[in-house]
C-alpha cells in the first residue's frame, strides 16, 4: 500500500465520526424544533394559561438542545481537523505526528457532553409529558 492510499484510508476514520456527529446534529435540531413549537403553541394559547414553571422547563430545555448542537457541531469541526492532521502527518519529520489522536479523542470528549446535554434535554421532557398527563 503506498503512504497516499495509507493516508486515505487513516483519513475514513474522522470521516465516520463526521457522518455520527452529523446524524447527533438531526437529531438535536428535531428535538430544539419540537421545543420551538410547543412554546409557539403555548404563546398562542396565550399568557393566563401558561404555567410558568412549563416555560421554565422549555427554556432549559432549549439551552440544553442549543448547546448540544454547538458541541455536536464542535465535534465534527475537530474531526475535519484531525483528518487534514493525518494528511499532514506525511510532511517530513513529523510535525502533527500525535495530533490527530489528540484531536480525535478530544473531539469524542465533546461528543461525550454533548450527549449528556441530549439526556437531561430528554429527562425534563419526560419530566413535562408526566406533568401533562398527570393534568389530564
Amino acid at each position: 500500500m503506498s503512504a497516499a492510499q495509507a493516508t486515505i484510508a487513516a483519513m475514513i476514520s474522522p470521516a465516520l465520526l463526521i457522518l455520527a456527529s452529523a446524524s447527533f446534529i438531526a437529531t438535536a435540531l428535531v428535538r430544539l424544533a419540537r421545543i420551538v413549537d410547543r412554546v409557539r403553541k403555548l404563546v398562542e394559547l396565550g399568557a393566563p394559561q401558561a404555567d410558568p414553571e412549563e416555560i421554565a422547563r422549555h427554556r432549559r430545555r432549549a439551552l440544553l438542545a442549543e448547546g448540544a448542537v454547538s458541541l455536536y457541531f464542535s465535534a465534527a469541526a475537530l474531526f475535519v481537523v484531525a483528518g487534514l492532521a493525518i494528511a499532514l502527518d506525511l510532511q517530513p519529520g513529523q510535525p502533527f505526528e500525535s495530533a490527530p489522536i489528540w484531536l480525535t479523542a478530544f473531539g469524542m470528549v465533546v461528543i461525550v457532553a454533548a450527549s449528556v446535554c441530549m439526556l437531561a434535554e430528554c429527562w425534563l421532557a419526560v419530566a413535562q409529558i408526566r406533568i401533562e398527563m398527570r393534568r389530564l
